[in-house]
C-alpha cells in the first residue's frame, strides 16, 4: 500500500493573503505522500519570492521531483504543475493538452515511478477553468481531460492521475470511468475556507482506493486530496 495527493497550491498564497513558504513545506509534510502531484506550482517568479517551490519542497521533504511547465512568466519566471516522488521516476513525458481558445495553455506531466516494489504510470495536471465570462463558450476540461486519459492510457497499468480538472462530480466522474478510472473524492475541495464544489481528484485504474480524505489547508485556496492505494492482485 502507498499513499497518494494532489493539492493545488496556488503558489503557495492563500486567498488574499502573501506567499508562505513554511506553511506549503508544512502543507506537504502532512499529507505524507509518496506520490505527491502539485498546480499552479511557480518558479522564479517575483510573486513568490523567486523560488523553485518544487525544488524546495522536494529538497526538504526528500521527494524526487519533476517539474512540467505550462507557460513563461517574464525572463526567467515559469508556472507549472510538480511531481514529487518517494522514488524513482522515468519515461517523463510533458504533454501539452488541446487548447482551442486563446486561453491559458494547459499540460500534464507523465511518468513511471518505482516506489515499494511497484511501478505505476502518474499523470499530473491541471486543466482549464471555465469563468463566468466564457459561460456562452465550450468547456475546454472535458476535451482535455478526454485526450490526455488516452495519453495515459497508452502506458502500462497500475495508473494514477493527479489533478485539479476544473470540472464538477456530475461531468469529471462519468469521463474518468468511461476510462476505467476509479476516482476520489464525493466531497469538496474548493474554496478551501468553504469547500463546495469538487474539482480536485485522484483518479486510479488498476488501484484500489483503501482510504481517501480531502485534507484542510492553510496555504491554498484549494484543499487536498489524499488516498491510500494498494495494487489489484491478478487471481
Amino acid at each position: 500500500m502507498f499513499r497518494v495527493a494532489t493539492f493545488n497550491i496556488r503558489h503557495g498564497a492563500p486567498a488574499h493573503r502573501r506567499v508562505d513558504h513554511r506553511s506549503l513545506l508544512e502543507t506537504c509534510a502532512a499529507l505524507d505522500a509518496d506520490v505527491l502531484g502539485l498546480q499552479e506550482v511557480d518558479r522564479r517568479r517575483l510573486r513568490s519570492c523567486f523560488r523553485n517551490q518544487a525544488a524546495f519542497v522536494a529538497r526538504r521533504l526528500g521527494y524526487t521531483v519533476v517539474y512540467g511547465t505550462v507557460l513563461r512568466a517574464g525572463a526567467f519566471g515559469h508556472y507549472g504543475n510538480a511531481l514529487l516522488v518517494r522514488g524513482s521516476v522515468r519515461d517523463v513525458n510533458l504533454v501539452q493538452l488541446p487548447r482551442p481558445s486563446r486561453r491559458q495553455p494547459r499540460g500534464a506531466i507523465l511518468a513511471r515511478v518505482e516506489l515499494r516494489g511497484a511501478d505505476v504510470s502518474v499523470g499530473v495536471t491541471h486543466l482549464q477553468h471555465h469563468p463566468p465570462r466564457f459561460k456562452t463558450q465550450p468547456r475546454e476540461a472535458p476535451l482535455q481531460l478526454r485526450a490526455l486519459l488516452d495519453i495515459l492510457k497508452q502506458r502500462p497499468q497500475p495508473r494514477v492521475l493527479l489533478g485539479d480538472l476544473n470540472l464538477g462530480l456530475a461531468r469529471a466522474k462519468p469521463l474518468l470511468a468511461a476510462a476505467g478510472f476509479e476516482s476520489v473524492p464525493e466531497s469538496p475541495t474548493f474554496p478551501a475556507d468553504r469547500p463546495r464544489a469538487t474539482i480536485d481528484y485522484i483518479a486510479v485504474d488498476g488501484l484500489s482506493i483503501v482510504h481517501s480524505q480531502v485534507a484542510p489547508t492553510q496555504t491554498s485556496d484549494h484543499r487536498a486530496v489524499v488516498a491510500d492505494v494498494e495494487v489489484n492482485r491478478v487471481a
